[in-house]
């Protein structure tokens, strides 16, 4: 009876188990309090040689368009210190920002997407950023909005000068006039400076038509302002940045504004303004388009390839039973589905020992007939070594149609965060496995056996010539991509070799994020098929009772 309830209990919770005793060792960034806050190093470097005091030390998530991270935030008289726990008394700056330079609002649904309780959140901002701060109490995050606005205010208030001239690019508002230069305050709101704009450009209509659109060679993207932020700040902010390059300190603040004209500041900064595109009728009901809204100031953050733009385009079709839908919806009794796994199955055997293995690829009608067919419920695979190349196209485009990617968009700029140069390789593997961990337990599995088909394959890489790097370059694309809209090629490609590290990190320790033999997964080390052989007489175990069920994975 003792080993049955045993089998039971591990039958339900097989998933749970799999994941979190192979990938968990983590603690929850809540867990860490702050009773020595005041004491640990970062704070103490913020507090040397300046005249600061530290007001407030809390924990908060901060959330922009889809993406969710925890933070820890320190306050002082004039500056917002924002870093990432790396143990109870340890942080890791992530970003600092001068009170002067903030602002803070409540429109958190043109910020972050999803639900956000505005008891227990507001949304605060700086210079190319908007984030809506989310704390665990209603009175924490009073405590926290009271007395960051109080530091805005009087941090403006010490500022000098209070006003500087800011040259707004008119485009698409029927005028003669390219440009005009307008005196703001620091304490002009972008509404306010799009009020005194229609002004100077004899223009009659609501704010609520038009936009003030800000492009940054700091940011190399143009992206729209929401109307809470303050234009003084951001400009000032490059005006910051490009003296202190200069070596200026910080008693040259009344100096720097008015050198903003000679500086040619708006060679850095611009700020653009055009009426607001016409929203289009909303669809009934039972036909809803499949974007969703996307925050304002998020533009310049929600960068993705036109491969996942053509994805995104697909998606509103009719879906088969297996591209383009969550794994969860085709997973049954946590098992991946058959196809997927006789894929990969074959691709760890047999591609192992082809040369260019998901780098040189199948014709493109093939792979779409493949994918159709298996698509309309079809399970027979050609599995032959006249068709890996076809097998390995397929379940590279199978990747490819996990919406929100295997890795999970969403979570983009925390996988990014992993490799950070500052911590040490077993640390970065501890983070990789909390990462896995935060998966669905479907993305999850797929990622233990991909993993361990990559590992295999890079094994025999004098036979196949695919190198982890090759691999990652290959087919990390498929698997992780950011959230949003296009971007430029330079970024685009930027984004894509930080993927690329991540998947070849994961290569590369494999073992230790399994915590177990990857070979184990396909029966052990690659066999190659013999010529004799075809696909009728595949010799080895495919889909059977091992891919049916996690229980035996955990024997």
């Amino acid at each position: 009876r003792q080993r049955m309830k045993s089998q039971s209990y591990r039958r339900q919770s097989a998933p749970s188990l799999v994941i979190t005793k192979a990938l968990t060792r983590s603690k929850t960034l809540s867990r860490y309090g702050d009773t020595h806050s005041e004491t640990c190093s970062l704070v103490q470097s913020f507090l040397s040689g300046s005249d600061r005091s530290f007001l407030l030390h809390g924990h908060a998530q901060l959330k922009t368009g889809m993406q969710t991270q925890d933070r820890h935030l320190f306050l002082f008289t004039d500056v917002l210190v924002i870093a990432k726990a790396k143990s109870a008394n340890h942080f890791k700056l992530k970003a600092q920002v001068c009170a002067c330079e903030m602002w803070t609002a409540d429109c958190m649904d043109e910020v972050c997407e999803g639900s956000t309780d505005p008891e227990r959140s507001f949304v605060m901002g700086w210079p190319t950023c908007n984030c809506a701060a989310v704390f665990s109490s209603a009175e924490l995050k009073d405590r926290w909005l009271a007395l960051l606005k109080s530091r805005i205010r009087e941090e403006k208030e010490r500022e000098e000068p209070k006003t500087i001239p800011l040259r707004v690019y008119g485009k698409g508002i029927n005028t003669f006039a390219v440009t005009k230069t307008l005196p703001v305050s620091n304490s002009d709101s972008t509404n306010e400076v799009i009020r005194l704009a229609l002004q100077q450009f004899s223009i009659i209509g609501n704010v609520k038509d038009f936009q003030l659109w800000v492009i940054s060679k700091r940011d190399n993207t143009p992206y729209p302002l929401i109307g809470h932020e303050f234009p003084f700040s951001i400009q000032m902010s490059h005006v910051r940045h490009t003296m202190s390059q200069g070596g200026g300190g910080r008693d040259a603040d009344g100096q720097r504004a008015m050198q903003v004209e000679q500086m040619q500041v708006y060679k850095q900064c611009q700020f653009i303004m055009k009426p607001r595109p016409v929203e289009l009728p909303h669809a009934s009901a039972g036909d809803k388009p499949f974007k969703r809204r996307r925050s304002l100031i998020t533009w310049a953050f929600w960068r993705g390839s036109s491969s996942h733009l053509n994805e995104l385009s697909l998606a509103s079709a009719p879906r088969g039973c297996l591209f383009g839908r969550p794994l969860g919806s085709v997973c049954i009794e946590d098992a991946l589905p058959k196809p997927v796994m006789d894929m990969m199955a074959f691709l760890y055997h047999e591609g192992s020992w082809t040369r260019g293995i998901f780098r040189r690829s199948a014709g493109a009608r093939a792979v779409r007939e493949l994918r159709d067919n298996l698509d309309a419920g079809g399970f027979q695979l050609p599995l032959s070594r006249d068709h890996v190349f076809l097998i390995a196209g397929v379940f590279k485009d199978f990747l490819r149609s996990i919406p929100s990617s295997l890795f999970r968009c969403e979570l983009h700029e925390e996988w990014m965060e992993v490799l950070d140069e500052e911590d040490e390789e077993e640390e970065q593997v501890q983070d990789v496995k909390r990462m896995i961990c935060r998966l669905p337990k479907e993305n999850a599995l797929l990622l233990r056996y991909l993993l361990a088909l990559l590992h295999g394959i890079q094994g025999n890489a004098h036979e196949n010539q695919m190198t982890t790097f090759n691999l990652s370059v290959c087919i990390a694309p498929s698997m992780l991509w950011p959230p949003g809209a296009p971007c430029s090629p330079e970024v685009e490609g930027e984004e894509t070799k930080r993927v690329c590290e991540l998947v070849k990190f994961m290569i590369e320790h494999c073992q230790q994020i399994l915590g177990e033999n990857p070979s184990s997964l396909f029966g052990g080390p690659p066999q190659r098929l013999t010529d004799e052989m075809g696909s009728d007489s595949w010799p080895y175990p495919l889909t059977d009772s091992s891919y049916d069920s996690l229980d035996n994975e955990l024997d």
